[in-house]
């Protein structure tokens, strides 16, 4: 395995990181075009990839990974759910490979994500519009931390640009409800959905025998969860599942590979951004007027803490008015 990893020891988008054998995890290079994490499995008999990023650059990288791991090409790629960062690099492996998500995810990659893709491309100027502002604040930023964050989202997002006249937008091809299984014949893995939390609809895939999981991001590791598309509530529910399993070891969405304490964390965290919103409706504060939690202050994302704030006030405005 060791000169294997030699072989191809990553790319300008990723750090390949051996996880257990036959499992590797391409952990995301900040400011590169692939932003999420990904991951390769070997079942011995064929190939199997979690994820394919943001960029077809960093798509084609990861094919290249995965033949030179396994010496096999790539059979099967999952996509956790439909976000472009764990989606985009879906054409690289199309249609040599089986693309699998759940029934949901690729009902919403098929309605909401290709019409986002067809919107931006009638109207890139909007796109270098908002580059060029996010430049702009960047330039303003006195923050050393928040300042570094926003050139990294100005890289991927220049780089996501670069990627769209080449982009042909590639769906899944194999769908599950709630759980299946590819069987190969050194390991097997499992695909599972508890339904959704960070988005719609969320999976995760299980190896039993490695005690290992790669997570999407409903686990991100050090790293601010991101609620744009999220029913927090949901969410809990689905860690409190993933936690009867027996899992040792994470590939999380974004972040070094970590454990179940980082599980936890992100349980901490949801729970946190509920109360403190929850009292600021309660004493009429503004959430504008709320800072990152010292337990997260470190943790990257840090743009993501207000609409965060934002989104779990809307959950909760719209359960108030449902009473």
């Amino acid at each position: 395995m060791k000169n294997q990893m030699e072989t191809f020891p990553g790319s300008r988008h990723f750090r390949l990181k051996q996880v257990t054998d036959g499992v590797y995890a391409a952990i995301a290079v900040p400011g590169t075009g692939s932003l999420a994490n990904a991951a390769i499995i070997d079942l011995g008999d064929s190939t199997v990839v979690v994820d394919t990023f943001m960029s077809i650059e960093a798509a084609k990288d990861l094919q290249t990974a995965a033949r030179g791991l396994t010496g096999k090409p790539v059979s099967y790629v999952i996509n956790t759910h439909w976000h472009s960062d764990h989606t985009s690099g879906n054409q690289v492996f199309s249609p040599q490979a089986q693309i699998i998500s759940t029934t949901a995810a690729r009902e919403i990659m098929a309605t909401v994500g290709k019409n986002r893709v067809i919107q931006q491309l009638s109207n890139l100027e909007t796109l270098n519009q908002a580059i060029a502002e996010l430049e702009e604040r960047s330039k303003q930023e006195t923050n050393a931390k928040l300042k570094e964050e926003m050139l990294w989202e100005l890289a991927s997002e220049r780089e996501y640009i670069r990627m769209l006249p080449d982009f042909a937008y590639t769906l899944p091809t194999i769908t599950f409800e709630q759980q299946m299984s590819i069987c190969g014949s050194d390991r097997s893995v499992q695909l599972i959905t508890y339904g959704g939390g960070h988005t719609q609809s969320d999976a995760f895939v299980y190896l039993p025998e490695e005690k290992t999981a790669i997570m999407g991001d409903l686990v991100l590791s050090k790293h601010h969860p991101v609620l744009t598309h999220a029913n927090p509530q949901a969410w809990l529910h689905i860690l409190e599942q993933v936690e009867l399993l027996a899992i040792e070891t994470i590939v999380p969405g974004h972040g070094e590979i970590c454990s179940m304490r980082e599980l936890y964390e992100v349980k901490q965290y949801l729970n946190d951004i509920h109360a403190l919103v929850a009292k600021a409706v309660r004493t009429h504060t503004g959430i504008e007027e709320l800072s990152v939690p010292k337990a997260y202050e470190d943790w990257h994302f840090t743009t993501y803490f207000q609409s965060n704030l934002k989104r779990v006030e809307q959950l909760l405005a719209e359960a108030a008015g449902e009473q």
